[in-house]
């Protein structure tokens, strides 16, 4: 949970980046740029090898990618409406794991999940019903970007949970970093939106990316990957669902009434993350029952 914590920073930070006037794809190259030095930085420093077999490191650039493309969708809905909005969205991770894990891990469905599915969209309707005629029409964009952020996030996830078996969570963790800052920065040149100078950044944003880049991100990611040893990818994603609630909170602390929203909204929200927790116990109960047995 504290790693969580550490999470729900990126969003705050990453609203402060965009009020500085910081794109998306910017943030985003130059968070991953920052986290892949420093971690490399750590691993020469402990003598830790970077060596990885062929496939591995075909797997670990290859979820770099997917990761790139999350943090961007990410970064971007929280430029396009609040904080508070992508983060709730990003709680439907677990969601998203609980039907694209049995596809990638060969795992067996669970049928229940679809009904706590079903209350998930329920919750959902009501966020974008309030938004979409009582707010702004144009969070609908930011919530198509946070759910494909949260999809994103539980692809990589679960490969993360199948990768850490086999090989260090620092050596993933660094080709990812390097894989995505590469994908990012290839399809930046190649839409031709973004000049040199879009990347002189002040003092203040400097700061900002550098904290983003080595406690969010190295340091989080890093802890995030090498937790999977321990703990199933749902689980963890479903621990992450905490993440809104943190930030949401800390949102609210450093941009006051720019980040409240109406009773819908909560109400939505509400029924999102406490269907995904709910839905939490009884996978536990479920769990300790096979234990005792």
């Amino acid at each position: 949970h504290f790693v969580i914590l550490i999470w729900g920073f990126t969003g705050v930070i990453g609203k402060h980046l965009d009020l500085s006037g910081m794109e998306s794809m910017p943030i985003v190259i130059c968070r991953m740029l920052i986290g892949w030095g420093s971690l490399l930085i750590f691993m020469l420093l402990i003598r830790k090898s970077i060596f990885i077999d062929k496939k591995g490191l075909f797997s670990t650039l290859g979820t770099g990618v997917v990761i790139a493309g999350h943090w961007w969708a990410f970064f971007k809905s929280i430029e396009l409406s609040n904080v508070s909005i992508a983060l709730i969205f990003m709680s439907t991770t677990a969601f998203f794991t609980s039907f694209v894990e049995p596809i990638i891990t060969k795992k067996k469905f669970d049928y229940k999940e679809l009904l706590m599915g079903i209350i998930v969209v329920i919750g959902i309707a009501i966020i974008i019903n309030d938004l979409y005629f009582n707010v702004n029409k144009e969070y609908i964009w930011a919530i198509i970007l946070a759910l494909l952020s949260a999809f994103l996030a539980a692809v990589f996830s679960i490969i993360n949970s199948v990768l850490v078996k086999k090989y260090d969570s620092k050596v993933i963790s660094l080709y990812e970093l390097f894989g995505g800052f590469a994908a990012i920065t290839l399809a930046t040149i190649l839409s031709g939106k973004y000049q040199f100078a879009d990347f002189n950044i002040s003092v203040y944003q400097f700061v900002l990316l550098f904290i983003l880049g080595s406690v969010c991100t190295s340091f989080a990611f890093l802890m995030g990957v090498y937790i999977m040893k321990f703990i199933p990818a749902y689980t963890v994603n479903l621990s992450v669902n905490m993440e809104p609630i943190y930030a949401i909170v800390l949102a609210l602390l450093f941009f006051g009434s720019k980040e409240v929203m109406s009773l819908n909204f909560y109400l939505g929200s509400s029924i999102v993350v406490g269907t995904i927790l709910m839905n939490a116990y009884f996978k536990r109960g479920k769990s300790n029952q096979k234990k005792s047995l």
